[in-house]
């Protein structure tokens, strides 16, 4: 008995040998035609290493039966005449190619194979000159594309029987964990946190709409990372996992062929969101987020418009000096969280170098990139303080609050207007204006008079009066208006109401207190407007 145990074991381990062997010979068993391999597939990548048991068709090598399938399928880039996975202009030149080919007023061959070659290659530009249709089809085929457009019949499939009653739809394989969250500056919005992060939002936020088994999704998840990471200061960068999170995808309606689609949501949560169309890198998304993102600061590009600024304006005055085209995100994140309590500006362009400098580079001692508050009664160039820290977000904001609680307990920054012909079109100090203006004739950079000046503008800064300032230099006909061609003098205070062409001017020193008492004589009707002006109609 023993024997025959041992016998019938020995046969046993030589036949599940032999077994063993059969199935590796098995798999070796495919003819490439000059070698041998497990798979067609794994022959090589040329034609010429494709032959035997396997057959080349559009860039793969596969089974004879494989090719002959494919062949009765639909293989658009055959139809075309392109290899797989060509771009978008070959196909759109190989499209135009065959169009005029089998084109019936062209075609050479007989009325029905023009009429259906031109029907094929239609409807092969028609998948494959659609972006997303075309990732599809190079994906999964003509079924995957038949599948995407809703073409798949009962739908069924090999999914679970009852998806549909569950809203899960076909069960999909591949990764379904997130791509970003932890340890990244992508901050993966769930639904849960939807509608606290973006529903009732109170500043913009740019959303990635992704599945994580999607080839085209980890392909640019490495940039959507170094975006948030350069972003995450003054923009809030999220993502949605669309496999974990389907509902949200589709109330955005993002479609089974979109991913990955990024949305922009303004702070203005009644506002729909805006579908970028750009490459999703780390640079082209920056540059259409800064074209997105709300300015709410002043580009300036010369001391005309400089001056107009400040002079329209009670708020701190500061600019920003970079050599950016624009202004940087960062500056109009900043705008938007200081509108109304603190006047921005950007002089733009200027040259780091110091060799071409912008005319407001000029005029200005600042190192570029630099930031400065400047004295809307001081002279262009003139800095009233300088950022003294790095320029990072939080530290910038920082000082802009300091100076606002600063303005705050101060009150309204002190300032005379420049009297422009903009202003006197505008009503200031024109034909119509029955106002008593105070007119700051200046004729020289006499820092005394220019510290009694800002000191009458601080004192009546509250007060509903105007305090308007004229360069004499540039308008000479200022000093004839009020009969002063012939003084020695540079600098004057007048007190002139325009609709009547009266003017009273100040004869005294030039010193706070002293001016002070013309201003207050004045409004108090102890000083009347006595003098015509000799020039009728004044040209600025």
């Amino acid at each position: 008995m023993w024997k025959l145990l041992c016998v019938a074991a020995y046969f046993l381990s030589f036949h599940l040998s032999e077994a063993k062997k059969g199935k590796k010979a098995k798999k070796e068993s495919v003819s490439c035609g000059r070698h041998r391999a497990e798979t067609c597939a794994s022959c090589g990548r040329q034609a010429n290493q494709c032959n035997g048991d396997c057959a080349w068709f559009s860039d793969l090598c596969m089974t004879k039966k494989e090719a002959a399938d494919k062949k009765k399928s639909k293989e658009y880039y055959a139809v075309l005449g392109l290899p797989r996975r060509s771009d978008d202009a070959a196909v759109k030149a190989a499209y135009k190619k065959k169009a005029l080919e089998f084109h019936p007023d062209k075609c050479a061959l007989g009325k029905e194979e023009c009429d259906a070659n031109f029907r094929n290659v239609a409807e092969a530009f028609e998948v494959l000159g659609e972006k997303k249709l075309k990732r599809v089809f190079d994906k999964k085929g003509y079924e995957g594309v038949k599948k995407a457009r809703g073409e798949s019949g009962s739908g069924g499939g090999n999914g679970h029987p009852f998806a549909h009653m569950f809203g899960q739809g076909e069960q999909e394989d591949g990764s379904a964990e997130d791509l970003y969250g932890e340890k990244t500056d992508v901050m993966e919005v769930t639904d849960k946190t939807w509608n606290s992060f973006i529903g009732q939002r109170e500043s913009p936020w740019l959303v990635q709409f992704y599945k994580p088994n999607d080839e085209d999704c980890t392909a640019v998840a490495g940039e959507y990372k170094k975006f948030g990471t350069t972003f995450k200061e003054f923009l809030n960068v999220g993502a949605v996992n669309c496999r974990q999170h389907a509902q949200i995808c589709k109330q955005n309606s993002i479609g089974e062929l979109d991913h990955p689609a990024v949305r922009w949501y303004p702070a203005d949560s009644n506002k729909e969101p805006e579908i970028c169309n750009e490459e999703l890198t780390h640079k082209a998304l920056g540059k259409w987020v800064n074209s997105m993102l709300p300015d709410y600061s002043t580009v300036l590009t010369s001391k005309i418009q400089m001056r107009e600024w400040l002079d329209n304006g009670t708020n701190p005055a500061v600019v920003l000096f970079t050599d950016k085209k624009d202004s940087p995100p960062m500056w109009k994140a900043l705008s938007s969280e200081f509108n109304g309590r603190i006047r921005m500006a950007a002089v733009t362009r200027c040259d780091k170098s110091g060799v071409f400098k912008t005319e407001l580079q000029r005029e200005f001692d600042v190192y570029v990139p630099g930031i400065i508050r400047i004295d809307p009664l001081g002279n262009l160039g003139s800095i009233a303080e300088k950022f003294p820290m790095e320029l990072k977000k939080d530290k910038i904001a920082l000082w802009l609050n300091k100076l606002r609680l600063v303005s705050k307990k101060d009150g309204p920054t002190a300032t005379f207007k420049e009297w422009t012909r903009e202003r006197v079109k505008a009503g200031d100090c024109g034909p119509k204006d029955s106002q008593i203006c105070f007119l700051w004739l200046k004729g020289g950079m006499d820092k005394a008079v220019e510290a009694a000046m800002r000191s009458l503008a601080e004192k009546y800064r509250t007060d509903p009066i105007k305090l308007m300032w004229i360069s004499s230099e540039l308008n000479p006909s200022v000093l004839e208006t009020f009969g002063l061609e012939e003084s020695d003098l540079s600098d004057f205070l007048v007190a002139y109401r325009s609709k009547r062409g009266k003017f009273k001017l100040h004869e005294g020193e030039l010193t706070f207190n002293a001016l002070d008492g013309f201003v207050d004589g004045v409004l108090n009707g102890g000083g009347a407007l006595t003098s015509k002006v000799h020039i009728d109609k004044l040209e600025l």
